[in-house]
């Protein structure tokens, strides 16, 4: 939770729809099961926008939020999450791996506790000389005994060594001499040759032979990332959902379908597919109107938020993400934030980043005049000119018209009508 709470009891202005039940029927809204509980007893839209934002639950508040927006607003709300965002990642960018790097150093490893390791080698010196010790001695004591005494001594162990013999097979004797033998045995020495490393060679050679082979079909599929190019559908993207927002019309709205198809899997891209969906008509220069399905641009815009949030790099988790992003959308819907205050300046908030990041935005550079002007800074001059008609949708869900006077020129990418 925020240290400053500073976006309760501000009222919503720019918001479609007061009730949830009029959310559930214009708008096509499912109340998610878990949230059944918190809108139990709630009838109104933003009681219950402030009531999961208390919760913390800020991901469900900012989904429930692009429902009740005001189309426009919700899109600029969007454009600001997008810059967050961009904020973010010039603090902390994103690393890319290249895609030859996975596995590439793959080497298979025995954890310490499965290790077998070969004993080392026994030293027999220290034990050969306790056994001659012990027969010096023994001959010593011999001598010392009754010589018939000992014989019989002698006699008796030969008899049970020979019961030994019947039972085992072998005479004690010989069986202690072949154990001292094998004790002496040289160390088993490990052949480099054996099937086993043979085995072991051919399999990591097909381990590596795989590992390429995968990595050149990635590569054969996706193709090579250039990030001069992603900035510029990026650029392009977020400049076409700021000038749909300064001018909904129809040809602005045409303009995000065909920026936001080159990059639909971008935040940015996918901001201006919803842009173009909240216009209100899928057929937006046509000579009929095709009815946006209820529901549509407001599903587009939490899939950005969605995408925001788990965007890799940044400074911020999830959920602190989900929290900024709900904070910026009641500054929006409370008219707080909005877009006027953009209109005079000579840079679109999007390229401000950029140009402090070092970093020149191929989108402005492609939308100069003719006279080498800024399109920001025309904005003032296209106030004077009129504007041809456009084939605005009949249905009551589209845009309305902006003021001819204040619309924003239009942006015309790479030069083109």
């Amino acid at each position: 939770m925020a240290d400053k709470l500073d976006w309760l009891n501000q009222h919503l202005v720019l918001i479609r729809y007061i009730t949830v039940e009029d959310v559930q029927a214009k708008e096509n809204y499912k109340i998610p099961p878990p949230l059944a509980g918190d809108f139990e007893g709630v009838s109104g839209a933003e009681e219950i926008v402030y009531k999961l934002a208390r919760a913390e639950k800020f991901k469900e508040a900012c989904e429930f939020l692009a429902y009740i927006a005001h189309r426009r607003a919700g899109v600029w709300w969007g454009y600001r999450c997008v810059l967050s965002l961009l904020e973010e990642l010039k603090k902390n960018p994103v690393t890319e791996r290249d895609i030859a790097d996975i596995a590439a150093d793959f080497e298979t490893t025995v954890p310490d506790w499965a290790k077998v390791e070969m004993p080392p080698p026994v030293d027999t010196s220290e034990l050969d000389a306790k056994i001659a010790e012990l027969q010096a001695k023994n001959k010593e004591l011999e001598k010392q005994l009754d010589p018939e005494i000992f014989g019989l001594v002698q006699e008796a162990v030969e008899f049970a060594f020979q019961e030994f013999k019947k039972v085992h097979g072998i005479h004690p004797v010989d069986l202690l001499k072949k154990l001292g033998e094998k004790v002496k045995q040289e160390q088993m020495v490990v052949d480099p040759k054996s099937p086993v490393f043979t085995a072991e060679a051919e399999l990591k050679a097909k381990l590596q032979a795989v590992q390429k082979e995968t990595v050149d079909t990635i590569k054969s599929v996706l193709p090579p990332k250039v990030p001069a190019h992603e900035k510029k559908l990026r650029d392009d993207a977020l400049t076409a959902s700021y000038r749909w927002v300064a001018a909904p019309d129809a040809e602005n709205s045409q303009k995000c379908l065909d920026i936001g198809n080159e990059c639909p899997d971008t935040p940015a891209g996918l901001l201006s597919l919803s842009a173009f969906w909240a216009y209100g008509s899928l057929m937006p220069t046509g000579d009929q109107a095709v009815p946006t399905p209820p529901g549509l641009a407001a599903n587009g815009l939490n899939q950005v938020l969605l995408m925001c949030s788990l965007h890799k790099g940044g400074t911020r988790k999830v959920k602190e993400r989900y929290e900024e992003y709900f904070r910026l959308g009641i500054q929006v819907l409370t008219g707080a934030d909005n877009w006027e205050g953009t209109l005079a300046e000579k840079k679109m908030p999007h390229e401000e980043i950029a140009a402090s990041a070092g970093i020149v935005g191929s989108a402005a550079a492609a939308d100069k005049d003719a006279a080498g002007k800024d399109p920001a800074s025309s904005a003032a001059e296209d106030a004077q000119e009129p504007k041809a008609e456009s084939a605005a949708p009949e249905n009551k869900d589209a845009a309305p018209e902006p003021d001819k006077k204040n619309a924003y020129k239009r942006w015309k990418p790479d030069g083109g009508v």
